[in-house]
């Protein structure tokens, strides 16, 4: 593996300062066919260093056409350092992608992600490492030149007592482009959901994680991230307010990442 992905792997397994919300599965049943939707997420480090403000957000949108969802998304970062006089905004690189119908057995998803993000001064360095390791199950959504090409496959079952299981994995190959040298990686995501939902409210948890499967140095621990979620969501007309609370499970990752805690609306069509 070259050096470029190296720092990148090292800065969400172990830490390391180099340069997933897009996590496979949710705590709460499918968004809507069509919606928009904010989320913040608001991440707590070990020795903390950022100012209160420093938050990992998404703007995303769903249109369904048809048996099929138009879906995007644009990730973006505020990040300063505390005591700093000044911090950063960082866009990150948005994706665009088609989905099934949420509210089928089937889970599925194809999208790519561009690589539109750009790292120009320390601010914005600060601000990429902060989605990075804050966001692991997603990094590359904050890296600088970075093509991503992805897709999801999983099942859903949702039993008559408002109970459901999800399962799905999603190989994620990235490439470098530009001016960044390396080669390209393939990463698999898998998950696992379950909860209780009604049309009212919905509560789960939820276990994500990602390996880097074009590496073959190593043993499975250091070419693993993990991560537990819970969290939970309500339905008042067209207004789905949620939270959730993610932490990660692995030893390495979580003497920088104490946990992350996050909030989302989203307003269905």
């Amino acid at each position: 593996m070259t050096r470029h992905f190296a720092l990148i792997l090292a800065a969400a397994v172990a830490g390391s300062v180099g340069s997933v919300r897009a996590q496979v599965l949710q705590p709460w049943r499918e968004l809507a066919p069509r919606g928009v939707s904010l989320a913040l997420l608001r991440p707590s480090f070990d020795g903390g260093g950022t100012s209160a403000l420093t938050t990992i957000n998404e703007v995303g949108v769903r249109w369904s056409i048809g048996s099929l969802v138009l879906v995007g998304d644009l990730p973006f970062v505020n990040a300063k350092v505390d005591g700093a006089s000044s911090g950063a905004l960082l866009i990150g690189n948005p994706f665009l992608g088609i989905a099934s119908d949420p509210a089928g057995k089937f889970i599925g998803e194809f999208g790519v992600r561009l690589p539109v993000a750009s790292i120009s001064s320390l601010e914005r360095g600060f601000a990429a490492f902060v989605g990075l390791i804050g966001d692991f199950m997603d990094l590359e959504a904050y890296t600088e030149d970075l093509l991503t090409i992805r897709g999801t496959v999983g099942y859903r079952h949702r039993s008559p007592s408002n109970y459901g299981l999800r399962v799905a994995v999603r190989p994620a190959y990235v490439v470098p482009v530009g001016n960044s040298s390396g080669d390209s990686e393939l990463f698999l995501d898998y998950g696992i959901q379950g909860g209780y939902e009604s049309q009212r409210a919905s509560f789960g948890m939820v276990f994500n994680g990602r390996a880097l499967v074009t590496e073959s140095g190593g043993g499975i621990g250091e070419r693993t991230v993990h991560e537990m979620g819970v969290g939970g969501s309500m339905t008042f007309g067209q207004f789905r307010p949620g939270v959730i609370i993610r932490i990660p499970v692995d030893s390495d990752l979580s003497q920088s990442l104490n946990y992350s805690v996050g909030v989302r609306l989203e307003v269905a069509f």
